[in-house]
This record gives structure tokens, sequence and C-alpha cells, in this order.
């Protein structure tokens, strides 16, 4: 029994053996081949070129806005001083303005004729022929959001050289640029360029004449008054040193719906040197809007306005609008271009007392508003229609309004 138990272990042990190998005495297969070695290189990791594309070029733009005629009478300073009691001020203009505010605020840029002057302590206060206002009247302008004070009208000189000095004294502390009054044909010369979200803008201001008042012998002041010759010049300079050329010019024959032909001049005349932009005042009324047209040059004329703030009696006087637009450039050697032109339609209000002076939209403007109008102290009338009518018979459609569009 014992001789089995020892033959079955030493069985089972050369089986084991036979199962596992040794590692150690295994003879390892020759393989004979007639090939030449094959020799591997591991070559550096490379990346395939991609194909990127120019970053976009950056379009930048401003907005920009204009109202015509800003001027102010007796009844308009009456009721600016009937504003201003139980306040530390002698006259408040705010009120008048407090519905075009939030509309001129939304833009970059707004620009104001401002047609009368404000020569502050010293000077007595006077209305038409010869303007001079108190100057919380440009407090009022300037807390309504305009920050371009256009100076070059008729009445620029109602109170002479020192009247305009003055006037300047005040506007150049206040914080906005002015064009149209120089202090020196220097200064006239050296065109004034601002810069607005990338865009540079040259502004250029004329006037047809100063209502016969004329600046004393040997003066430095330089009044801007229209010369073709002069005109063509500055505005061809104008293109070498901005991206675009705004012209403010007062022209025009009063009170006429109907463009005259210096204006279609004068107009043809800053297109063919490559001026931009036109905002023209002076008639008291609204004239047409135009695209002009010169070779590769495009020009927005605006030939007027109209009154902006004004106390006058006819129904034609006291509707104005405002210009709004935008300028855009598409890389910093982009050229500028004018783009979504839209008038704007205003009216100014005054009761029969000429006190609660206002200006509104003729969008917001009421029938029952029309009728009440303050103009009926001078016997006259009108209606909410026949004040649309004015702008739809002389604003072109493409430029009107979707509220007015609408009676086309």
């Amino acid at each position: 029994m014992r001789k089995l138990i020892l033959l079955c272990a030493l069985a089972l042990a050369l089986t084991a053996c036979a199962e596992v190998p040794a590692e150690t005495t295994a003879v390892p297969e020759v393989v004979t081949t007639t090939e030449a070695p094959v020799t591997v290189r591991f070559a550096p990791e490379t990346t395939q070129p991609i194909e990127t594309q120019p970053p976009e070029p950056t379009l930048y733009r401003f907005s920009f806005i204009a109202a015509g005629d800003n001027m102010a009478y007796y009844g308009n300073v009456r009721d600016a001083a009937n504003n201003a009691k139980g306040t530390d001020k002698k006259y408040d203009f705010t009120p008048s303005y407090t519905t075009i505010k939030p509309i001129v605020e939304q833009y970059d840029l707004a620009f104001i004729n401002q047609e009368v002057l404000m020569c502050g302590a010293g000077y007595d206060l006077s209305y038409y022929p010869r303007f001079n206002v108190p100057q919380e009247l440009g407090d009022a302008v300037v807390d309504a959001g305009f920050d371009i004070i256009g100076m070059a009208n008729n009445h620029m000189l109602d109170k002479g050289e020192s009247g305009l000095k003055a006037t300047l004294d005040y506007w150049e502390k206040q914080p906005v640029t002015l064009t149209g009054a120089y202090r020196s044909r220097e200064d006239f010369e050296n065109i004034t360029v601002i810069e607005q979200n990338g865009i540079t803008v040259a502004l250029l201001s004329f006037t047809y004449a100063t209502n016969g008042i004329s600046l004393p012998k040997g003066s430095e002041m330089y009044i801007p008054y229209i010369d073709n010759d002069l005109v063509a010049a500055k505005v061809a300079e104008a293109e070498t040193l901005a991206d675009i050329t705004m012209v403010s010019i007062h022209w025009g024959t009063e009170f006429s719906f109907k463009v005259n032909s210096q204006q279609t001049e004068v107009a043809k005349i800053i297109c063919e040197n490559g001026g931009d932009i036109i905002i023209g005042h002076h008639p008291h009324v609204i004239q047409p809007i135009e695209w002009i047209e010169s070779g590769e040059n495009k020009t927005l004329c605006v030939y007027s306005l109209g009154n902006f703030m004004a106390e006058m009696e006819k129904d034609s006087k006291i509707l104005g609008g405002m210009i709004a637009f935008d300028v855009e450039k598409l890389g910093e050697d982009g050229k500028a271009e004018v783009k979504n032109v839209l008038f704007i339609p205003t009216v100014f209000d005054y009761t029969k007392s000429f006190y609660n002076n206002h200006i509104y939209l003729l969008e917001n403007y009421t029938a029952e508003q029309a009728k009440a109008h303050g103009m009926s102290y001078y016997g006259n009338s009108t209606t909410l229609a026949r004040l649309k009518k004015y702008v739809t018979d002389t604003i072109s459609a493409e430029f009107l309004p979707d509220f007015l569009r609408t009676m086309e």
C-alpha cells in the first residue's frame, strides 16, 4: 500500500512538470532570412497648417440728431420766469424741452441751431428784430442733451461784436462743441474735428448774412459768410481731415417751403467737394430733404428743419422737425456712410396768453391741442390734419416716420 502511494505522488509530479515548462530552459526558435535588415526611424510629430480667415473688420458707428431754429421771444422768457418761481433760478426754460429730451438723449451727438444771443450781465434783454435772451436758455439746451451748438446765423451780431463775444464766453464754459462763430480768421481756418466712436467728423458752418450788421473795422473776430469759392475750399480741406464732413448752413427764403437757387447751387458745390451732410436752417418752416450725388460723392441735404422753439404766429412756423441718422464705417480705413435717415416732426405749442411753452412730437400731438393753440391770439388757427399735411407735402416718403407713411 505504501508503495502504491509513492508511485501516485511521483506520477502527479511528473505531470505538473510537463504542463509548465521552465522559461530558463526554453530554446528560442531561430529564423533565417535573406532580406536586408529594416531600420525604423521615429519622425517628430507634425501639424498640418490650418487655413485661417482674417478677422472681420470692426464696424464703427455713431448716431446723430439735429434740431432747427431755437429762439426765445418775450412770451418764452416770461414763461421761463414763471417756471422759476419758488426756486433759486431767475428763469427756467427746461419745461419746454421735457418731451423731446428723452429722444435727444438717445443719440451720441446732437446739434441745434441756436439763433439768439445770450449775452449775460450788462446787456438788456431784447427780442425781434435784435435778440438777446437769458443764458438760462442755454442751460436748458444743454440739459436736453444737445452738445453741438451752431451759431452761424443772421442774428449773431444783433448786439454787435461785444454781444457775440459775451455769448461765446458763455458757451465755451459748457460741455459742448461750438461751430459758426470764431474769435479770429485763424480760428475759422483751423477746422473743428471731433471724434465719436472711432469716426472723425469735421464741422463747418456758414451764414448768408447778419442783418446788415458788420464787425467793426479792425476786429479780430470772423463771421463765416457764404462764398462759393470759400465753401468749396473748406469742404475739400475738411475731407482730408476727417471721415465725414458736416456743414451747418443758414440760407434760404424765409417762410417758404420751396428751395431757392442759392441753396441748390451751394448744396451742389458742397457735394462736388465731398461734403457728406448739410443741415440747413433760417426759413423758419420745413423744406425738402434729398440725396445729392456727384460722381462718387453722395450728400444728405436737409434744406431746412424749420422752427424748434419760437413763438411765431402761423401754423407753418410752429411746425418743425429733427433729422436723425447713423454714420457707419467698416474698418479703420473704410468709407463713412450715412444710413437710416429719419425726419421726426415737432410742434411748438403755447397758450393764448403765451404760457406753457412746450415742444411736442407731432406723433403725440392731439387734435384738441391743435384746436386750442395760442396762435388764436393773432386770429389764426390750425388742425392736426393740416400740420401733418405740411410734412407729407414737403418731406419725401423715404424719410418719414411710420405714422405719416400711412397717409401717403
